[in-house]
């Protein structure tokens, strides 16, 4: 499991990315898409594509269920849907192995995360394909776009690392 500390909350709200209110055109050329955060997976999902992987709790600013109209949109989501527990503050073994398998699927998956899903961005980038694209939420601010290479992979495995426990 992975713990986030205190002391690293702040340096991961820091981020040297572009912060998008609307989702990029760029993206629609990308092969490999994925979402952590409600808001920015039915963004992603209406004006570029359906994401390869999903990840969503089904609530918005960590306490505001999604309204009816974004729980339509958000069940069209995912051809495999997998639902795993994952405590605030950390990146559950049940998390890290549903992002593992749901890599390697052919087809698109959601994974619907009972506590919170802010740190799968960590997982997803250390285990994603380079070329992946992975757009998080930054509540009140709008949406990130990380590239996967050598050099996100390499920030996220850091960070990883302190986290261990």
């Amino acid at each position: 499991m992975y713990l986030l500390k205190p002391e690293m909350a702040s340096e991961l709200k820091n981020t040297n990315d572009k912060i998008y209110l609307k989702s990029p055109e760029f993206l629609k050329k990308t092969e490999y898409i994925i979402t952590v955060g409600d808001i920015c997976t039915i963004k992603i999902f209406e004006q570029i594509r359906e994401p390869d992987l999903a990840i969503v709790d089904l609530k918005t600013k960590r306490n505001t269920l999604l309204d009816p109209e974004q729980l339509k949109i958000m069940n069209k989501i995912g051809y495999n849907n997998i639902e795993v527990r994952n405590p605030a503050g950390t990146i559950s073994k049940a998390l890290w192995k549903a992002i593992e398998s749901s890599l390697s699927e052919e087809k698109s998956s959601k994974i619907t995360v009972k506590g919170e899903e802010d740190l799968a961005a960590l997982a997803v980038i250390s285990m994603a394909p380079e070329e992946a694209k992975v757009i998080y939420g930054m509540p009140d601010r709008g949406m990130v776009v990380v590239d996967v290479n050598q050099q996100s992979k390499k920030r996220a495995n850091d960070f990883l690392k302190r986290m261990l426990v």
